[in-house]
């Protein structure tokens, strides 16, 4: 990780100073992190900005709550209120993008490309328990373990350490620069993250609640994308494993999926340069200019 591959920048979304990174030129990838309290655009994202900047103008934004984005008032919560959010946040962007979101980002990314399809080229779902399994009722899966998303404490250093050696597989990701930082987020955003638990639920019956796109689980509308999906899996997921995927990636219409073994939750944080070269071939071949449709 490292600034000096992006420049930080902020824009005014609905009264809100969003946060995010940008770096490169050419087609526009916009990247969306996942839910967890210390989630953030340069924790989920910063180590492919030297693999993809080099091809495209990548955009990695902290969702409101997240990262350097305040949060927002309780009616902003759920998870259509911060669809709705981000389609105002790409259309401050002025251009078609390739659509990417890892875990519950992936939701807000399927969200974003089925409310304004004609602003997304391609989309790509990451690790996304999210969107392929919430149709399930509570049955004692742990996919919503409060632990996951919001410690019962307020985090410290030793937790945070903890943590990373349950999420990460390859233990050279965790580094002191990852651990302070990873501290930082989860400090700044922890109030936030509690009152947001609170309000939405912690078992995946009430998390449905805001999980469902148009009174269905939203999985069941990925028949209706026309633009080409790419889908990141890992064997060791934590989370939705890759069984669970293949019901929602036989239903897209054009799609390839690539999974990876020996990752956890973030494999673009784990394997940044071969996740790049899979997303960029992708772009290239089945969503760029010249590309199959």
């Amino acid at each position: 990780m490292s600034s000096g591959a992006w420049r930080e920048r902020y824009v005014d979304i609905d009264g809100v100073r969003t946060h995010y990174l940008e770096a490169g030129e050419g087609e526009t990838i916009l990247l969306i992190h996942g839910g967890g309290v210390w989630s953030c655009a340069e924790l989920n994202y910063g180590p492919v900005f030297p693999y993809l900047s080099d091809h495209f103008r990548v955009v990695a934004v902290d969702v409101p709550g997240f990262g350097l984005t305040d949060g927002r008032a309780p009616q902003h919560f759920s998870e259509t209120a911060r669809g709705d959010f981000l389609v105002r946040f790409l259309r401050s962007l002025g251009t078609k993008v390739h659509l990417g979101g890892n875990s519950v980002g992936g939701w807000l990314a399927l969200y974003l490309a089925l409310e304004v399809p004609e602003l997304v080229q391609s989309l790509h779902l990451i690790n996304s328990g999210s969107v392929v399994v919430s149709d399930r009722r509570d049955d004692d899966e742990t996919r919503y373990d409060p632990r996951w998303a919001v410690p019962a404490t307020r985090p410290t250093a030793a937790w945070i350490r903890r943590e990373l050696r349950e999420f990460y597989l390859n233990s050279a990701v965790i580094t002191d620069e990852r651990v302070e930082l990873t501290l930082a987020m989860a400090s700044r955003n922890y109030d936030f993250a509690v009152a947001r638990q609170l309000a939405t639920g912690t078992t995946s019956e009430e998390r449905n609640r805001y999980l469902w796109y148009r009174g269905r689980p939203i999985s069941e509308h990925v028949g209706t994308l026309a633009m080409p999906v790419l889908v990141s899996w890992s064997r060791e997921n934590r989370g939705a494993s890759v069984a669970q995927a293949l019901p929602t990636f036989d239903r897209l219409a054009a799609a390839e999926m690539h999974i990876w073994v020996g990752a956890g939750h973030h494999v673009q944080v784990e394997y940044p340069e071969s996740w790049s070269a899979v997303v960029r071939t992708f772009i290239e071949t089945r969503a760029g200019p010249g590309g199959r449709r």
